[in-house]
């Protein structure tokens, strides 16, 4: 049993079982110990792909698309990223912002989202040329001028399991417990804000609900003055959360390429991520004021952008081999172009 395995046992021995978000958000987020908290592979020799790992390109084009918006507004701008991990694509985008548009660089700060300080370190040392652009906040901007963005961040947040007992006609939270040494689930109180599912399922269908993600987006939206809010991830439309009906609903982990339905293995060595729900997304933009919305897959989204960078090819790199190569992995439905959908928000 590893060191962060003993603490959840502690908690659980202590409490008697805990909700799986928090057993989520200690496997990926507890200080020192969490999946995300230590440095780790990203590409063939990790767990997964991103679309960061795939090469330079992905950061260049969204260079291209940033620096469109940002010319719009006159004055300083920021650059937000919640997300950041590592900080290799905000280096991305600031190499590009230098080399290609050094109009925008020279009046951007980029504000990276960061509560813990082991990424925050690891992002120091990533982006130390653009030490002097560089600004590190654990809460939200009250006030953005110009771009936030955050790639892959929204599917990682705790979420929680819900089950359907087609009994009682109620939705009721999973929890982990533990027998023999082992994590198990169990069941935890029924939730009273259930959800209409305009039908029957069948006993035991499985749903996450995610309860920061609606104040998270919220508060973006609400902080937005001018300029864009922009999430890529694994998007899905309400209804697709049921179907197919699904033991865990969209919750899934990730070890050495293989995607896997055991959630309570590999405690802190396997990557935990929920397929995030748009309809909240947008009552939470609406709340902040924020009505104007465009989704978009993945490949139509760079696609656009490609086109525009033919246009005009002296903002970017010229479209080598190895880059065309990027470009192909970034928009192939059977790669990354059709899993990730690209979220855009503004204020009319």
């Amino acid at each position: 049993m590893n060191e962060l395995e003993q603490r959840i046992h502690n908690e659980i021995a202590e409490k008697g079982g805990i909700p799986f978000s928090r057993f989520m958000e200690l496997a990926l987020y507890e200080p020192g110990l969490g999946y995300y908290e230590k440095q780790r592979e990203v590409g063939q020799r990790g767990d997964f792909f991103t679309s960061v790992s795939v090469g330079s390109v992905f950061g260049e084009l969204l260079a291209f698309q940033f620096a469109e918006w940002l010319a719009e507004l006159e004055g300083p701008v920021e650059l937000v990223e919640a997300g950041a991990h590592d900080g290799r694509l905000a280096n991305d985008i600031l190499e590009a912002f230098r080399d290609r548009r050094p109009e925008i660089y020279e009046r951007i700060t980029f504000v990276l989202l960061e509560p813990s300080r082991v990424r925050q370190g690891w992002q120091n040392e990533m982006l130390a040329s653009h030490a002097g652009k560089i600004q590190w906040t654990t809460e939200m901007p009250p006030a953005i001028h110009g771009v936030f963005f955050c790639n892959e961040l929204l599917d990682a947040f705790p979420a929680q399991k819900l089950e359907w007992d087609s009994k009682t006609k109620d939705w009721f939270e999973c929890g982990v417990g533990e027998s023999g040494g082992q994590f198990e689930w169990c069941r935890m109180d029924a939730v009273k804000d259930s959800w209409n599912v305009g039908g029957e399922l069948p006993d035991g269908t499985g749903m996450v609900h995610v309860p920061t993600l609606a104040p998270f987006w919220n508060e973006v939206c609400g902080s937005l003055r001018k300029g864009r809010a922009v999430a890529i991830d694994y998007f899905l439309e309400e209804e697709e959360f049921f179907a197919p009906p699904r033991p865990h609903g969209t919750l899934r982990a990730y070890h050495g390429h293989h995607q896997t339905d055991d959630l309570l293995a590999n405690v802190g060595e396997q990557d935990l991520t929920a397929s995030v729900n748009l309809a909240e997304l947008g009552f939470a933009a609406k709340a902040a004021g924020v009505h104007e919305r465009v989704v978009s897959t993945q490949a139509q989204w760079l696609v656009r952008i490609f086109e525009q960078t033919l246009k005009n090819p002296d903002c970017f790199p010229e479209w080598t081999p190895e880059r065309t190569r990027q470009f192909q992995t970034l928009v192939h439905p059977e790669h990354l172009g059709r899993a990730f959908k690209v979220l855009e928000n503004w204020r009319g």
